[in-house]
């Protein structure tokens, strides 16, 4: 991967979280918060170890991670000296770098630059170092394995919660649960005699759908690993699902997520999609997919969850008026937001509040804790 050097330590620092999530930690904003405060109380700045101790208090969440965090440290700041004494020469070849020649290449180089929570208009490059041959687009970011099987995991129990839901409506059964009292007596009443026969019934199950909405904007990349791997999940386990990706507008990539293997349907993905890491216009999102695809996949058996952290620079009327019509027409609307999870967060941006009066549940979404939180959290 690339190592950037910044300016300020702080911003180090929030690199080097970065760093920490593509080798498999789950890091956001709150661990990240969490470092810096501690660096400010703890001024460890002493000795090396003083500061490698601090940050692996405040970022490491298991006994794996403790037993990996020595050797990423390491590996972190020896690359970034690396950094310093390549520059020339990184500069050099940036500059005789060509662009690319078509729209797939652009919209795989920002695909991968939202995978990668690319904040570029944040950084102020002083040096770059890679360790890693560009070879094409094959080349997406890692997932790690065993995240991924976590992943699946849980989007299974979330599955059988929505798929087992049960209606208010009954039907018969032949295994022993609930007596059906009419028709034990309609069975039983011309013997005129005791009963003979018991009916059973059961609740039958609510055959649900669910629709995704995933906002793959700028402000959404830090969580865009996560979110990647729970579409890609929840598509391959739920009978019934359609996935949308928006920014400034909407794309239908239930199709893409259906492939074998994860790196597949990225690639499929960018084939199609080109408004990775943009703006965002959930108003007008939202307006598309009522216009064009409600018809035939909302009504009262679907639910509609929205993955976005409700930045908007559309039409905030729209905002309302759309998810009214989703709230209306739809079971209910599940919003995931990757920022509630803070302590101190309240819905102040324009288009999470003005959606608010329209959301049935309201929960954090940022890795595989907030997801075991989901399961258990939801109910229908």
């Amino acid at each position: 991967m690339t190592i950037n050097r910044q300016t300020q330590l702080s911003a180090n620092i929030v690199a080097f979280c970065r760093f920490l999530r593509k080798n498999g930690f789950n890091i956001g904003m709150a661990e990240e918060k969490d470092a810096l405060q501690a660096m400010e109380i703890l001024q460890p700045y002493n000795s090396p170890q003083q500061l490698q101790l601090c940050l692996q208090t405040a970022l490491c969440r298991s006994p794996l991670q403790l037993q990996k965090f020595p050797e990423l440290y390491n590996q972190y700041w020896r690359e970034l000296d690396k950094a310093i004494d390549s520059k020339i020469k990184e500069i050099l070849e940036e500059k005789e770098k060509p662009r690319p020649s078509n729209n797939q290449k652009i919209s795989f180089q920002a695909l991968k630059n939202w995978l990668n929570g690319n904040r570029n208009k944040e950084e102020e490059e002083v040096a770059s170092y890679s360790d890693i041959e560009a070879k094409g687009i094959a080349n997406f970011p890692d997932f790690d394995e065993n995240e991924l099987k976590e992943v699946f995991r849980w989007v299974k129990k979330l599955v059988d919660k929505i798929a087992n839901r049960r209606s208010r409506r009954f039907q018969t059964t032949h295994q022993k649960q609930q007596i059906d009292l009419q028709k034990t007596i309609r069975q039983n009443i011309v013997r005129q005699a005791e009963i003979v026969k018991i009916a059973y019934r059961k609740k039958k199950k609510n055959e649900l759908k669910v629709v995704v909405l995933c906002d793959v904007s700028r402000s959404m990349e830090l969580y865009s690993q996560f979110f990647i791997q729970f579409m890609y999940a929840f598509q391959k386990l739920f009978p019934t699902v359609h996935t949308f990706a928006f920014s400034t507008k909407l794309q239908y990539i239930s199709k893409e997520l259906t492939t074998q293997s994860l790196q597949q349907s990225l690639q499929n993905i960018t084939e199609k999609v080109n408004t990775w890491s943009g703006g965002t216009k959930i108003g007008e999102s939202l307006q598309q997919f009522n216009r064009e695809f409600s018809h035939k996949m909302l009504d009262s058996k679907t639910l509609v969850i929205i993955l976005s952290d409700g930045w908007d620079t559309g039409d905030s009327e729209l905002v309302s008026e759309n998810m009214r019509f989703l709230h209306r027409k739809a079971l209910k609307v599940l919003w995931l937001n990757p920022l509630a999870g803070s302590s101190d967060w309240t819905p102040e941006v324009v288009g999470m509040k003005t959606a608010m009066p329209y959301i049935d549940l309201l929960l954090p979404f940022h890795n595989l804790e907030s997801l075991e939180k989901l399961v258990k959290e939801v109910r229908l």
